[in-house]
């Protein structure tokens, strides 16, 4: 005989999915072979969640690469007039730029926001 452990879960929660994110949900929990319940628990106790905020520095870091697809757009221009040593000129710029714009954005991605793990 099995013994059920007594648990005090008084609380619901709501949640609203797509078609193919239930059915993604209903297979998963169906191979775990747990309730429904118990599947949510396991995923909240095994779970890492990371979120960046996007701030007025991230959104300049866009504009950023914006203008570095407008470059890019000016050099095919003049690649296409026969320009090739302006366009060699624009490139080494751009490419300075880019590796500058890369710095940036993988500093932003080491220092998410919010990291929240399971205490223990």
């Amino acid at each position: 005989m099995t013994q059920k452990i007594n648990r005090n879960r008084s609380h619901q929660l709501a949640v609203r999915l797509s078609d193919s994110e239930l059915a993604l949900f209903n297979k998963k929990q169906a191979a775990s072979g747990l309730s429904k319940t118990d599947f949510l628990v396991k995923l909240l106790k095994s779970s890492k969640v990371t979120a960046y905020h996007f701030t007025d520095d991230v959104k300049c870091l866009c504009n950023e690469l914006r203008k570095i697809g407008v470059n890019l757009n000016q050099i095919a221009y003049l690649v296409n007039i026969g320009r090739h040593t302006e366009a060699e000129g624009e490139i080494l710029r751009m490419r300075t730029a880019y590796f500058n714009i890369f710095d940036k954005v993988s500093s932003f991605l080491d220092k998410p926001s919010v990291h929240v793990e399971e205490e223990s």
